[in-house]
């Protein structure tokens, strides 16, 4: 007996120490696997670093070769034919630089200039009054709104929805919101939202609303046009709606059920609601608290009824009769009469009813290039932008799937599109139109000042261009690559300096040559008194130009070996402080054991 009790501690020992094992074993697994998902973050950041140094070059490329191509007009009037699509051609294309190579080239269509000494509401006015050539509301395509909206908002540039434009109201006025100056008819359509807003015809009926996190209400410009693209929540006591998710706006179907809240994971910050019996009337006056808003939406039921009726949408919602019978003065259903003529382009900023007709600005749209054009001024770039949404923060997996195809289709239609002749007439006129704005605007500029400013934007953009191009070979240089990585990292820059080495010889040629070119003052026409005085300017500015770019050049340089320093001291530091944690789990071990 006693040897058994003996035989008890080697027993214990002997089942002890493989558990021990065993947990140090599921430690080390553990570690190996969050230092795995570290390195693939860190891989991820300095891929998306690099990419974004290659945008960068390319944003100021294209920035160079715009104020060259405005620097002779004669020589560029007829890139469409020459290059549109920039694949059979030699010429310089910005759009093939970056991960966005397979995009066409955005064509810029002209804004009308502002008028100076106006205030808000006479710039509006004259906005409203002002008419638009035949080929705008001919093209079929986005540059109304482009060339409409931004007498009235902003257009910003964003990686997940293209480009966007935000109202002015909304910085008077942060409370603003989509769909609350107006009112709400029942015609044969459906729903109609009624707006107040001069730019309502195109926003409340075109596209998609999208809420911001850290930038607010957006507009998301669309193809085809619908009474209102709102979504719909029902009770006893009020009515709501809220602007349908911006996934839903590539849709071939518009079909939608009930089940889009959950579906699409539409937060409650987008709905607006006013009691039953003011439906009718203006609502931004009616409208809850939005403090108030969780409470009613956890009592109402959702009455969306989207469908297709004869190649129409149908904005389904809350039941007319329902409605009539709960509101204070009932309505009649009207019939919508949709236009797209000059005369109702005149009356766009308002609609008008008649007689249960109610008469609506609604062109058409939906011209396959759509992707390929853009505004002419962008106030920033907001990349990737986090949207406001409920609970799940994410809307199911097959729609987002389906909303990334519809996106790569669209921009493949696009890149087919831009060689037909309908597109080329279209942005033909567009890019006419431009140039007899911008010479309007201009008036009597003297000729060799615009000449030395468009140089002087083509030289500093060229100059970021090559500081942007040396910095993201600089961070090839300094990551740990696979071989397949690094080649098409190296192909990627190399191309970038391509397109430098084009655009600089196109730059000094036309700096070489440009002074006596027909219709230009030259030196020819400078007395002789004055030509030495002139020759020393032109001197003087050449070494001034020079002394710049070797400061910046050096400037350059002096960052890139401090960056290269603090990241070598900072791997240095990691070393260290791996080599510590290192010691002190051996220090551990060897204290238990």
């Amino acid at each position: 007996m006693k040897r058994f009790f003996s035989l008890l501690p080697v027993l214990a020992a002997s089942c002890l120490l493989p558990s021990c094992d065993l947990a140090k074993l599921s430690t080390g697994g553990e570690t190996r696997k969050l230092k795995e998902k570290v390195e693939q973050l860190e891989k991820e950041r300095e891929e998306a670093a690099l990419d974004a140094e290659l945008e960068e070059a390319r944003r100021q490329l294209a920035i160079a070769l715009s104020a060259l191509e405005e620097e002779n007009p004669a020589e560029g009037a007829e890139p469409l034919e020459s290059g549109a699509s920039g694949a059979d051609s030699g010429d310089f294309d910005p759009g093939d630089l970056g991960e966005f190579a397979d995009v066409p080239r955005a064509i810029v269509v002209e804004e009308a200039p502002q008028g100076d000494g106006l205030t808000a509401a006479e710039e509006n006015a004259v906005a409203l009054e002002a008419t638009v050539p035949a080929a705008l509301l001919d093209t079929g395509d986005h540059q109304i709104f482009y060339a409409e909206l931004s007498r009235f908002g902003e257009w910003f540039e964003t990686r997940d929805y293209g480009y966007v434009w935000q109202p002015t109201a909304l910085g008077v006025d942060p409370a603003w919101r989509p769909y609350t100056q107006g009112r709400w008819a029942n015609s044969d359509q459906g729903w109609t939202w009624l707006s107040d807003e001069p730019f309502g015809w195109a926003v409340y009926h075109y596209g998609r609303w999208v809420l911001l996190a850290r930038h607010g209400w957006v507009w998301v410009p669309g193809d085809d046009w619908a009474p209102a693209w709102v979504s719909w929540r029902q009770s006893d006591d009020y009515l709501g709606w809220a602007p349908l998710p911006p996934e839903t706006l590539y849709d071939e179907v518009y079909d939608y059920d009930p089940g889009i809240d959950l579906a699409y994971d539409v937060s409650p910050d987008y709905y607006n609601f006013v009691p039953v019996d003011h439906f009718y009337e203006p609502v931004h006056s009616h409208c809850v608290p939005r403090a108030t808003v969780i409470t009613i939406i956890i009592n109402t039921r959702n009455v969306t009824r989207f469908s297709m009726r004869n190649n129409h949408v149908h904005c389904g919602g809350p039941d007319f009769g329902w409605v009539n019978r709960h509101v204070r003065r009932p309505a009649r259903r009207c019939q919508i009469d949709l236009g797209i003529g000059r005369n109702h382009f005149a009356n766009r900023h308002h609609h008008r009813l008649q007689e249960d007709r109610l008469q609506i600005f609604a062109p058409r749209v939906d011209a396959p290039w759509n992707a390929a054009v853009c505004p002419g001024r962008v106030a920033r770039n907001l990349g990737r932008v986090e949207i406001v949404r409920a609970g799940k923060r994410e809307i199911k997996r097959d729609l987002r799937h389906r909303h990334h195809e519809a996106t790569v289709r669209r921009h493949e239609a696009a890149r087919e599109a831009m060689g037909r002749p309908e597109c080329q007439a279209a942005l033909r006129n567009n890019q006419q139109r431009r140039r007899d704005v911008e010479r309007q605007a201009q008036g009597d500029e003297d000729p060799v000042a615009e000449r030395q400013r468009r140089t002087a934007k083509a030289e500093e953009g060229l100059r970021a261009a090559t500081a942007a191009v040396a910095s993201a070979e600089r961070r090839m240089q300094d990551r740990k690559l696979q071989p397949g990585e690094r080649a098409e990292s190296r192909r990627k820059i190399e191309q970038a300096e391509k397109e430098l080495a084009v655009v600089r010889e196109s730059l000094n040629t036309r700096r070489a040559g440009g002074g006596t070119r027909p219709g230009r003052r030259g030196n020819e026409n400078i007395s002789e008194e004055e030509k030495p005085r002139v020759l020393a300017e032109q001197k003087d500015s050449e070494a001034k130009r020079a002394e710049l770019a070797r400061q910046q050049a050096m400037e350059a340089k002096r960052r890139a070996l401090a960056q290269q320093q603090a990241e070598a001291d900072e791997r240095k530091r990691r070393a260290l402080a791996e080599q510590k944690d290192s010691e002190a789990k051996r220090a551990e071990l060897a204290r238990e054991k």
